[in-house]
């Protein structure tokens, strides 16, 4: 990058310099002249002034310093004047102690000979006092008065802050029907009055609310939660959960009954079938097969318990209809060929090995810590294969009479078209 050049100094001769100051005087002069504030004509005659007299005889320097002189007092009364009338505003619109002081500093800058001034400034001291007395005693009052308030917001923060005031500000939004704050605030009353009743009224209706917005999702999930069988929750919990399926793809995940599942595969042409597994394995309430009792699906006792317990306890009557009757083949093992058993009905089934195999990007977890049973036998006729952890099919199977596998049940569910 260039460097600037610097700008060559110019250099004057004696004379040229007494021109200069000359004119600069002048200027000081003129523009003395054309000052609006007396303050700034007084500063600048003195400048001019000054200049002139160090100019000496130079041109005439000498008349216009008589002329500078001869308008400066008047700017000088233009000036007090200016001062007094500045000081006469600020005590006129005086309303604190504060204002009267300022005034009375503006009217100490003038000589006290000049007009009024120390009546001016002995009438600014009383106000002043009178002034400070009333601040004073307003002050003690606005003390007292938030005093008074603290103890009345005190007051007012604990009653707010009661069981009382939760429900009878839940009431009133529930009146008007904005359930989600009045359930919020319920929740802080529980135990008081009809509480209880009311939170459950509160959910069911905003679980209509979501319905109605065309959130399902929201719907299923407080009428699963938040309602039990409160109403006809359970009726309209199955119709949610339908309106869900119909639009349901595979890898979805969808709560239907008390369980989450992963759509895993689907099925029909004029009527919509979709496979269902469980989303999370979970610890087995049985073992696959009790110990000394040959292992397959058809006479199992986990088929048994899947099928009679787990089948009622988590579908309410208004789901089981639309969970289909399977028919199950359970082929011998691939590698082993331990025989499968026979052909079965269910309504709830586990995968077997190719299906794990087939449906295993789908139903892979993220820090999975459990294995889960599968139909298919393992090698010995005591055993049962399961799925690793991993997602690796353990062909070799495991003893069924243990407990240490989880279950991951599948099911067809009818769903409809969207």
């Amino acid at each position: 990058m260039a460097k600037k050049k610097k700008k060559s100094e110019i250099i004057l001769t004696p004379e040229q310099q007494r021109e200069a100051d000359y004119q600069k005087a002048v200027r000081r002069m003129e523009g003395a002249e054309k000052m609006l504030q007396a303050e700034d004509k007084v500063h600048m005659y003195r400048e001019a002034i000054r200049m002139f007299e160090e100019l000496d005889d130079y041109e005439d320097s000498q008349v216009r310093k008589k002329r500078c002189r001869k308008r400066l007092p008047l700017a000088r009364r233009e000036h007090r004047e200016e001062v007094y009338q500045e000081g006469m505003r600020l005590k006129s619109e005086a309303k604190s102690a504060a204002d009267y002081e300022a005034a009375i500093a503006e009217f100490r800058r003038l000589r006290r000979e000049y007009k009024d001034i120390p009546d001016q400034i002995r009438e600014c001291e009383r106000l002043k006092e009178t002034a400070g007395k009333n601040e004073q005693r307003k002050a003690v009052i606005s003390r007292l008065a938030a005093a008074a308030i603290l103890a009345a917001l005190i007051g007012a923060v604990v009653f707010l802050c009661s069981p009382q005031a939760f429900y009878l500000e839940g009431t009133i939004l529930m009146s008007i029907q904005d359930y989600e704050r009045a359930n919020t605030l319920f929740s802080k009353s529980r135990g008081y009055k009809d509480t209880d009743a009311r939170v459950l009224e509160c959910n069911y209706q905003r679980a209509v609310k979501a319905a109605e917005n065309g959130d399902y999702k929201k719907a299923v999930g407080l009428l699963h939660d938040k309602t039990g069988g409160y109403k006809d929750s359970l009726e309209r919990k199955a119709q949610y959960e339908k309106k869900i399926l119909k639009t349901a793809r595979i890898g979805d995940t969808v709560t239907y009954g008390n369980v989450k599942w992963i759509v895993t595969d689907e099925a029909g042409d004029s009527q919509r079938f979709l496979l269902l597994v469980r989303k999370n394995p979970a610890k087995a309430e049985t073992v696959y097969q009790t110990s000394g009792q040959e292992t397959t699906w058809e006479h199992s006792v986990l088929r048994r318990w899947l099928n009679q317990e787990f089948y009622k306890s988590c579908f309410s009557k208004y789901e089981q209809p639309d969970v289909i009757e399977s028919n199950i083949v359970t082929n011998a093992n691939s590698t082993y060929g331990t025989s499968g058993g026979s052909d079965t009905k269910d309504h709830i089934f586990l995968l077997d090995e190719s299906e794990a195999e087939r449906y295993h990007e789908i139903l892979k977890l993220k820090d999975s810590q459990k294995s889960w049973w599968l139909r298919t036998p393992g090698k010995s006729s005591d055993s049962a294969a399961f799925v690793s952890p991993d997602g690796t099919v353990m062909r070799y199977g495991y003893a069924a009479d243990s407990m240490d596998i989880a279950v991951r049940p599948a099911l067809w569910v009818q769903s409809g078209r969207p």
